[in-house]
């Protein structure tokens, strides 16, 4: 009766593997790559599309959780949550957190600057000296981070940074990937002041994963052993395409 139970909840799709469903932090407002749907019920973007394709190859469904990302960290540092996307390794958090070895994805760093500057090849050593804006809780490379000459001016927010540029209060602002983009396109008064003057920093981004949770290992190996399978079968490059079909420009593919 029971290998007869089973084989019908397979032949009509319910496979008995999937029975596990987790609970994961997402990053709220990072859009395109992680952001909270309109109802705020949920977390959109590149990175949750991952995050799910991988666990489900290990028969686990998630649930993604919008917070803030100080939230979404602090949270993960107490232990209460298992996991928060998306982070950078790096002297802030390589002891902080569980990490799998294999990223979620890459982001570019990208400079912005006065609307009269000439964009040009950028290094970190290039922000010696200058007032340049960050977002609280943003997790950023060593090379930067620890570098003490660079004037760091956080600010609440990717936009708020933007805004800061506009009205002469930062010197430069340092946002992730595509979301300075749209930022712009939401708001065209801020392109009159400001534009992105190039890429300073291609990094990786990861899930972290609480040491203090009692899964938070489990669900990081696992975790690893999904973005193996998708990336092998294909799964993963179907997700980047349709990410970058939607975001990205064909000179900046990821």
């Amino acid at each position: 009766m029971i290998r007869f139970m089973l084989f019908t909840l397979v032949f009509l799709g319910f496979s008995p593997v999937f029975a596990k469903t987790i609970v994961i932090n997402g990053e709220d407002d990072w859009a395109p790559y992680s952001s909270a749907t309109k109802n705020y019920k949920d977390v959109e973007g590149l990175a949750p599309d991952i995050v799910r394709a991988a666990f489900k190859t290990q028969g686990i469904k998630v649930v993604t959780r919008p917070v803030p990302f100080a939230r979404c960290l602090h949270e993960v540092d107490e232990g209460t949550a298992i996991g928060c996307f998306d982070t950078v390794i790096s002297s802030e958090t390589q002891d902080r957190y569980i990490f799998h070895p294999t990223p979620l994805f890459t982001a570019d760093m990208v400079i912005y600057g006065s609307i009269n500057e000439a964009p040009k090849t950028w290094t970190f050593k290039d922000l010696e000296g200058k007032t340049v804006g960050t977002t609280n809780g943003y997790t950023y490379p060593t090379e930067f981070i620890s570098n003490k000459r660079v004037l760091h001016s956080p600010g609440p927010t990717e936009k708020s940074q933007l805004e800061k540029l506009a009205s002469g209060r930062i010197q430069y602002a340092i946002l992730w990937g595509l979301t300075g983009s749209l930022i712009l396109e939401e708001r065209p008064d801020l392109t009159k002041k400001v534009k992105a003057l190039g890429v300073i920093s291609r990094t990786n981004l990861y899930l972290s994963f609480s040491k203090k949770h009692k899964e938070g290992a489990k669900y990081a190996a696992l975790l690893e052993k999904g973005l193996q399978k998708i990336r092998s079968n294909g799964t993963y490059a179907e997700i980047v395409d349709q990410f970058n079909s939607r975001h990205v420009a064909e000179e900046s593919r990821l």
